[in-house]
């Protein structure tokens, strides 16, 4: 599951995530991102590059996030995560 705050909806990275077999939730508005942390505390965080600054940073300074850049694609999005996951089951 991933959460994806984006500044349309549905939004073409989405659609591409799901092609791939991907569960994602999108949101347009920062109280509707909040509503699903809550749901999915565990899922990662992805915001689009059309997302307004001052609205991403409002969720970034609470949550880890990945920031995409305008030319990501689903494939980018999964080997991020892949190895977002994999640092985080190493051992410290």
């Amino acid at each position: 599951m991933i959460i994806l705050f984006s500044g349309i909806a549905p939004h073409p990275i989405a659609e591409e995530l799901l092609s791939l077999g991907v569960l994602i939730r999108e949101a347009i508005a920062i109280s509707e991102v909040f509503r699903l942390i809550e749901l999915y505390p565990d899922a990662p965080i992805l915001i689009t590059s059309d997302v307004d600054s001052d609205r991403a940073k409002l969720i970034q300074q609470r949550h880890s996030t990945l920031y995409l850049k305008p030319s990501a694609t689903a494939r980018d999005v999964l080997w991020e995560l892949s190895d977002l996951i994999s640092a985080s089951d190493k051992p410290v």
